[in-house]
C-alpha cells in the first residue's frame, strides 16, 4: 500500500525562535528614535574598546546584584516592597512599565514596543548612600537596542535611553554604574 498520496503538507505555524524574528521598520525606528532622558547632574561617558567578547549572555545583566528580578510580560513580580509589571499599552501599541511600592503605583513609564520582546529586568542598588531602581529590557536581535533606565524609589526618572548595543553586565560604582556591552565597549553613568 502506497501512503504518499495520503500525506498532505501541514501549514507552518509561528516563525522560529523567540526573539529571533524581525521587527517592522516602524517598530525599529521608534526604538532608535527614543529620546535620551538625563537629569542635568547625570553624566555619561562611553569607552570604546576592541576586545574579545568575554561574556555573551545578554539576558542576565543584573546577575551580580543581590536584589534583582526578571519580570515576564503580563506577570506582576515582586522584589522586596516593589512590584513590577510589564504590559502592552492598550492605547498606542507601546509598552508600559508599572512599578508599585507598598501597593501604591509610583511609576508608569512608556517605552517603545520593540522592547516587549522578552522580559524586563529590575534591580535595586544603593549608590552614594541613596537607593535607586535599575530597569532594562532588550529588543529583538534585528533591532539591536536595549532600553535602560535609572529611577529613584519614588519613581522619578534620573536616566533613560535606548542604547545602541546590548548590555551583558552592569556593575555598581561608588558614584554610579558601568554598563558593559556585547561588543566590549562600556558606558559609565555618574549620578
Amino acid at each position: 500500500m502506497n501512503l504518499s498520496g495520503c500525506l498532505a503538507p501541514l501549514p507552518i505555524v509561528g516563525g522560529g525562535i523567540a526573539g529571533a524574528g524581525r521587527d517592522s521598520d516602524a517598530v525599529r525606528e521608534e526604538a532608535w528614535n527614543y529620546p535620551e532622558f538625563k537629569e542635568k547632574h547625570v553624566q555619561t561617558e562611553i569607552t570604546q574598546v576592541a576586545l574579545t567578547k568575554a561574556r555573551t549572555d545578554r539576558n542576565n545583566y543584573f546577575a551580580d546584584f543581590a536584589d534583582h528580578v526578571h519580570v515576564r510580560r503580563n506577570t506582576p513580580t515582586r522584589m522586596g516592597s516593589f512590584e513590577f509589571n510589564f504590559v502592552r499599552s492598550g492605547i498606542d501599541n507601546g509598552v508600559l512599565i508599572q512599578v508599585y511600592h507598598d501597593g501604591l503605583r509610583i511609576m508608569l513609564e512608556r517605552i517603545p514596543s520593540a522592547f516587549y520582546m522578552g522580559e524586563l529586568q529590575a534591580s535595586e542598588v544603593q549608590i552614594g548612600g541613596r537607593d535607586y531602581l535599575l530597569l532594562a529590557a532588550n529588543s529583538r536581535t534585528s533591532t539591536q537596542r536595549m532600553w535602560f533606565g535609572i529611577f529613584r524609589p519614588d519613581g522619578s526618572k534620573l536616566y533613560a535611553a535606548s542604547l545602541e548595543q546590548s548590555v551583558v553586565r552592569v556593575n555598581q560604582n561608588e558614584d554610579g554604574i558601568s554598563l558593559f556591552f556585547l561588543s566590549g565597549d562600556s558606558m559609565r553613568i555618574k549620578i
